[in-house]
């Protein structure tokens, strides 16, 4: 397709076994009979009806009342329930003085896991069930898989891959559908495709994966002309597909494609689908339509904070900071809670519109949401009073900011270079430079603020 589709080059992989080493199985069925008085028991039939930790911390004592409490099938029950909560340190004391442990109960709790703790805590565990030599079924690695992805850990990803092929898995849908969105989260995508396309058979989720997997990396243009190839193929794109390759729309600006997807999501019945309409009010206003993205703002009959967000970002990038701050004031007045990109955008159209009473509004707002630890919203604080002429304020930001970044100091410098406080712009750099903190390609571009040509030269010779 194009010259970044590269040949996998994996390191000595190994051998693809003829026949699966025979491993005991241990099953439910197999090893018990479960008595009928067990099965109907009313604290059985409630743990059936389970759904949430609080209705289950109620079910427990009346499990320990009756002495039901190590009957396997509420041991299996609660070991599952505890994992689906991520409690799994109940989980894990009810499954340690089993005896007789049986698979199931493993790949419960490597599920668990896999969700809801750290990636060297699952593979520990992976490695016990290796050691205890329970049989891996295919879902083991695709939790696995799905973790080191998450984690951009390559070097496990491929361990774990290699563990696929030797376990037999390496021709099975679910796991290389794993396997190639473990690539990608960790931006290997020549090998992510190189995977995929030596997989015999391929339905819509593996299409979606790789699709994504180009969007993400950068590669837009290839998404596309996936989709292209996967209609050709048979597979008719779905929400997933759509809400993955809107963003590689935004991503190149290409309009006229965003709005025959948006005819095509139409046609599918899709646009009711709140992710797809945020993804599609999303890529209207990256690429300058805030009009047609307000459209299906104001037609989506549920709208979650990312919608909000959009929106109000949309206005503030087509220079609307005055309909941002609209927007930010109907999303309070209808009680939907900001996030930090929410503050972020919000700070942006104040300082556009140098309104410093609204910007202390959000710095307030920033304070009762407790956003004053994220360094990013931060930064925005400092932008927002140095451009509404409160470089004093800023400088406080500024000073009592933790784990300031090169941004951080950009912003400041920027700032005070706004403000013609030269003399403090100068001193803000040679605090940089005494912190080994290297100026970027903004920082140099600022010296234009400053007038003192000379004496920022001689500065700058020191970097």
């Amino acid at each position: 397709m194009s010259s970044h589709l590269l040949p996998f080059t994996a390191t000595s992989p190994p051998q693809i076994p003829t026949k699966a080493s025979p491993l005991p199985q241990h099953t439910l069925s197999q090893r018990t009979h479960i008595p009928s008085h067990i099965y109907k028991h009313p604290a059985a039939i409630l743990l059936e009806l389970c759904t949430s930790p609080k209705e289950l911390n109620q079910i427990i004592p009346q499990i320990i009342k009756n002495g039901l409490y190590n009957e396997t099938l509420f041991q299996t029950k609660l070991i599952s329930l505890f994992c689906k909560y991520g409690n799994l340190t109940e989980a894990s004391r009810v499954f340690e003085p089993i005896e007789d442990k049986f698979d199931a109960l493993y790949h419960t709790m490597l599920k668990g896991y896999a969700k809801s703790s750290s990636l060297d805590s699952a593979l520990s565990f992976f490695s016990r069930m290796k050691h205890d030599s329970v049989r891996p079924v295919v879902y083991n690695f695709t939790y696995l898989l799905k973790l080191c992805g998450d984690n951009s850990d390559l070097k496990r990803g491929k361990e774990i891959h290699g563990s696929v092929i030797t376990s037999g898995f390496s021709w099975n849908l679910f796991a290389m559908t794993g396997v190639v969105n473990m690539y990608s989260k960790c931006r290997q995508i020549n090998d992510a495709y190189n995977m995929f396309d030596r997989m015999p058979e391929r339905d819509l989720v593996c299409w979606n994966t790789i699709i994504s997997g180009y969007a993400q990396n950068g590669f837009a243009k290839v998404a596309l002309m996936l989709v292209l190839r996967m209609s050709e193929e048979g597979h008719r794109p779905d929400s997933i597909t759509i809400v993955s390759i809107l963003p590689a729309v935004a991503d190149i600006g290409l309009l006229r494609i965003g709005m025959a997807v948006h005819g095509y999501v139409l046609r599918a019945g899709f646009e009711p689908l709140v992710n797809v309409s945020t993804a599609l009010l999303d890529m209207y206003s990256k690429c300058g339509s805030v009009k047609f993205a307000r459209v299906i703002f104001d037609g989506m009959d549920h709208r979650t904070v990312v919608s909000w967000n959009s929106m109000i970002d949309g206005y503030a990038q087509s220079g609307d900071a005055e309909g941002a701050m609209l927007i930010f004031q109907k999303m309070l007045d209808e009680g939907v809670q900001p996030t930090n990109v929410t503050v972020m955008g919000a700070l942006r159209a104040c300082a556009d519109l140098g309104d410093l009473e609204r910007g202390k509004f959000v710095h307030k707002l920033v304070d009762q949401l407790k956003l004053d630890s994220d360094v990013s919203v931060m930064n925005s604080l400092i932008s927002m009073y140095s451009k509404c002429k409160r470089v004093d304020i800023a400088a406080d930001v500024f000073k009592n900011l933790q784990n300031k970044t090169p941004v951080s100091w950009n912003a400041m410098i920027l700032g005070y270079a706004q403000n013609g406080c030269v003399n403090e712009a100068l001193n803000a750099f040679c605090e940089m430079h005494s912190r080994n903190i290297k100026p970027d390609s903004f920082t140099m571009s600022y010296r234009l603020h400053v007038r003192q040509s000379g004496s920022m030269d001689l500065l700058f010779e020191g970097f």
